[in-house]
This record gives C-alpha cells, structure tokens and sequence, in this order.
C-alpha cells in the first residue's frame, strides 16, 4: 500500500483535504441526529395509544341556543343525544366527555397518595359518563369498571387510572382500593380500576400514558358538550355525515361537528410529520452536497497529478493501481471525517437532549451513517479517478 506517499500528498495539501474531512464530519453529525430525530417522531405517532383509533369518532355539539344555559335542558340534551348516538346503525358505543383523547386539548391536575409528603405526580384527566372504557376499547386489567352510582355530585369520586399512573404513584404494584389526593387531603378520589393503557389529550408530553378517568355529566355551554362514539368497524367514514345530520335534526340550536380520531391525531402530529419531511430533504441535500464536494475535490487533485499519473503508468503501473492508490487516498479522508464526525455527532445530541429533550442519539444509527457515507464517498471519487485512468500515459506526460 502506498500509505506514504498518499499522508506526504496530503501534507501539502492540508486546504483542501481540511475541508473535505471537515464536510464529511458535519454531515455525519447532522445527517444522524437527524435520523434520530425522525426516528423518534416516527415512534411517537406509531407507539400504541390503547384506543381503538381506527374505529372511534370525536362528535362536539356546540350550543348558540340560550335554552341552553338552563342546566337542566343542557343535560336533557345530552342525554337525548346519548340515545339518539347509541340507537344509531353502525354504532357501536358512545359516551360523554370532557376532551378528545389525542387532540392537544385537555385537562392535567396533579395528584399523589392520599397522606403522603411527597409532590404531586401531574396526569391528564377526564370527566366522562360510565360507559367510557368500551366506547374508547382501552383494556381493564384489575379491579372494576365505572358504574352509574359512581356519578355522582360528590367531589371526591371512584376513579379508573391508567397502569404507567398507578406504578408512578404506588411502587408496590398495588393501586386498587388506595385512595389518592390533590394538593390537600379534602376530597381524595378511590381507585376503582386499572386500565392498561390509554393516552392523554398530549401525545407530545413525556407522561402521556398517565390519566385518570373521573366518572361525571361532562358539557357545559361555554365548552359544549362531546361525545365519543365507537363505530362498528367499516362504519366509521359513513357516520361522520350521519351523526351530523341526525344531531341537528334533533335540536337545531348548536353546531355539531364529527371527526374520526385518526383526523385528529393526523393534525395533533402534522408538525411532527411535517418536520419529517423537513428532515428528509434535508439529509437528502446534505448527502447530494457532500458527494459532489467529494467528487469537485478528487477530480481536481486528479487533474493536478496528471503527469505524475502518466509518468507511473509509463513506469508500469496499471490502471487498477492507480484506482487503488486514489480510493485508499479517499478512504483515508473519509476514516479521518467519520472519526471526527461521530465525536461531533454525540456532541450535538447531547446539546439537543439538554436543550429539548430529544432522544439519545442510538449507536446504531451512528455505524449506519459511517458505513453509507463511507460508500458514498468511494462512489463519489470513482468516477474522476476511472476518467484519469483512460488519459494515455503519452498524453498525460506531455509538457503543457
């Protein structure tokens, strides 16, 4: 191997080659944090949600009539619209509540065991009707579900929880029968049931598997009323315009608006999946400015060492010798880039974990941004280098 001259070449040409490894570094850098960020944007919109997306419906009535503000008339009607949503083909099951699962929009509190000294722990809430659990398909794994005599006035209440809130708050796995409290011990809440899984109204915040679900009459004029309805499945596109329709004929005194969840989670993470596209693009230009930098850089030192090129063919050098002695020239380069850009690559996800709380930047995904830019590389150089190699070694030695 030609290891001495290539490290005497590259000596005297510390510019050049300078940039070249530096330009390299940075992509590596950039182009596998930005992997990593699409990657953990990915995992967020396709993690489990332990609702049955795919078949529920969020469907708002947004009162303008001033009956309304009667409470009475305003639970009639809820209550109305519950059986004119249950008796409806295609329904499966539907229930009132206080916000939309997945939407951006909900209530948090804090809460932690009831007598303890410690901090609250925060999760979403939800005021909802009993029926909640079947209508959202979220799984009960211990203890019982709501029932209507859970409804009540009083303030504190029995209440469903999810299993990540019950861990956080009781280590020894034993959530059921224990109660727990607010800020102060007035009015703690019972925990009835543990539901495996289930998101908050968030997707975006670290404990969104943690939620409680207060039994309730949810609505009020201000916030309307909605409901959340489990279509059989195959029926969820034709209910949108039906629930609509049927909604208003009942009582014209409020907008009704009906989206399935799979809508709304789609615009909860549109900028999300926006800046995956974003992301692409950009590791794409990266990658396409790298290469042709690659490829300026290696025709320009072939050009400058025609002759010398010439002068070994004529000695007896063949072509694949040459093509040796340019790739190993390039292969150097780009080892001593994807060094110094996998320490700029932990470097700068450790500034963005600190600054934004992204993921880690996984190994992994390092070693495959090596290997990739190290084939591009090598791609990148071969062509100037087989051009060279088809120059005579009269025409390459000639005075200019």
């Amino acid at each position: 191997m030609e290891f001495g001259p290539i490290f005497r070449t590259l000596r005297r040409n510390k510019t050049r080659f300078t940039l070249i490894t530096l330009e390299i570094a940075l992509t590596l850098a950039i182009v596998g944090n930005c992997v990593n960020m699409i990657f953990d944007y990915r995992n967020r919109v396709l993690r489990p949600t332990g609702l049955d997306e795919a078949n529920l419906l969020s469907v708002v009535s947004q009162p303008f009539s001033p009956d309304f503000r009667e409470e009475g008339y305003l639970e009639n009607s809820r209550k109305a619209d519950l059986k004119t949503l249950r008796a409806l083909p295609g329904v499966r099951s539907a229930e009132s509540i206080s916000a939309t699962p997945l939407s951006g929009s909900g209530s948090s509190t804090g809460f932690k065991p009831l007598g303890a000294k410690t901090d609250t722990l925060s999760t979403a809430t939800f005021d909802c009707g009993p029926e909640m659990t079947k209508v959202l398909g979220v799984r009960l794994i211990e203890g019982r579900d709501l029932q209507e005599s859970d409804v009540t006035e009083a303030r504190g209440k029995n209440v469903l929880i999810t299993k990540a809130f019950a861990d956080a708050l009781f280590r020894d796995g034993k959530a059921v029968g224990k109660q727990i409290q607010s800020r102060e011990p007035e009015n703690p809440h019972t925990i009835v049931g543990i539901v495996e899984r289930m998101h908050g109204s968030w997707p975006g915040w670290e404990h969104i598997e943690r939620v409680v679900l207060l039994p309730g009459r949810p609505g009020s004029v201000n916030w309307g009323i909605r409901f959340m309805v489990r279509a059989v499945p195959g029926h969820t596109n034709r209910l949108v315009k039906t629930i609509e329709e049927t909604l208003l004929k009942t009582n014209n005194g409020r907008n009704v608006e009906v989206h399935t969840l799979g809508d709304i989670k789609q615009q909860t993470f549109s900028s999300q999946v926006a800046m995956i596209r974003m992301l692409t693009v950009l590791i794409g230009l990266l990658i396409l400015v790298t290469a042709l930098g690659i490829v300026g850089i290696t025709a320009f030192s072939v050009t400058e060492r025609t002759r010398q090129i010439g002068t070994r063919r004529a000695l007896g050098a063949r072509k694949q010798d040459i093509v040796r002695y340019f790739l190993v020239e390039n292969w150097l380069i780009s080892t001593i880039g994807l060094i110094v850009g996998t320490g700029l690559a932990y470097a700068l996800n450790y500034g963005l974990v600190s600054i934004v709380e992204g993921a880690k930047l996984q190994w992994h995904l390092v070693l495959a941004g090596v290997i990739i830019l190290w084939i591009v590389s090598l791609v990148a150089a071969l062509g100037p280098v087989l051009r060279t190699t088809r120059i005579s070694p009269a025409s390459a030695t000639r005075t200019v």
